[in-house]
């Protein structure tokens, strides 16, 4: 948003700038003056230009919320970080997590997150999803809030063919055909 204010700065001042070199080889005051009053009415519209520009861009950013029916017919708000993130997901991770299960909820400490059929997203600093085994494993540590806290990673996949995911207190891993994830304290 500044580099927008910057720009219709500068573009009023070259505008005003050319108005008044062409108005240096006149000798009138009325013309000089004549050429200002254009020279701003110039600078005025761009200005106004950039600034509803960027009053659109800050409306859209704060728009940020939609309504998702769950299985359960019921619709959910979905919004702000946890939306941005959904949206960030390609066609077959939108599958895999599904509807929304219920609305955002908020941590103690101010994490937030949102349950969906096939995970959550969770959002501190930055929003990952955690799902499958990795997730079911981590509930049972207490989430967000267990030992192993927040997420640090969305589910990466090893070279061996396992899945993973990083939280601030460890990594829990899942390989197909195992029971249980697994837990890696650090």
């Amino acid at each position: 948003m500044r580099k927008a204010t910057q720009r219709a700065a500068a573009v009023s001042a070259a505008v005003l700038g050319v108005a008044l070199i062409g108005t240096g080889c006149e000798s009138t005051k009325e013309k000089t003056n004549d050429a200002l009053s254009s020279a701003s009415s110039i600078a005025s519209s761009a200005s106004s230009v950039i600034s509803s520009a960027v009053s659109t861009a800050e409306e859209s950013a704060d728009a940020s919320t939609t309504e998702i029916t769950g299985k359960d017919g019921k619709e959910y708000t979905v919004s702000g970080p946890i939306l941005a993130k959904l949206d960030s997901l390609d066609a077959a991770a939108k599958q895999d997590l599904g509807e929304p299960t219920g609305a955002e909820q908020k941590n103690p400490d101010g994490g937030v997150f949102q349950q969906f059929d096939g995970g959550v997203i969770v959002h501190t600093t930055r929003s990952y999803v955690v799902w499958g085994k990795i997730r079911d494993k981590w509930n049972d540590l207490g989430g967000s809030q267990g030992k192993l806290g927040y997420p640090t990673s969305d589910e990466t996949t090893n070279a061996d063919g396992s899945k993973q995911t990083t939280f601030e207190h460890g990594i829990v891993s899942w390989k197909a055909g195992d029971a249980e994830a697994t837990v890696s304290e650090h």
